[in-house]
């Protein structure tokens, strides 16, 4: 019997549904944080494009309102 490694059960868990949601999620709060950098030319809008590019086309099964959504009920 073979073993996985620390490496292989790390990618199976990020391939997996819920390591998915928590990589779409963490794109969003840092796409969400970077936005908010001031002043606006500090904004590194290079690397915020190319994350909301690879949440986006990795992850659409998770679309950034669902956090919202998320936030919002936890604000009330």
């Amino acid at each position: 019997m073979v073993i996985p490694s620390s490496h292989e059960k790390a990618v199976n868990f990020a391939n997996g549904i819920r390591g998915q949601l928590i990589m779409a999620q963490a794109l969003d709060k840092a796409i969400e944080v970077m936005k908010a950098v001031q002043p606006e030319y500090l904004q590194e809008k290079s690397n915020i494009a190319d994350m909301e590019y690879i949440r986006e086309n990795l992850y659409s099964a998770f679309p950034p309102a669902i956090f919202k959504i998320k936030k919002e009920m936890n604000d009330d």
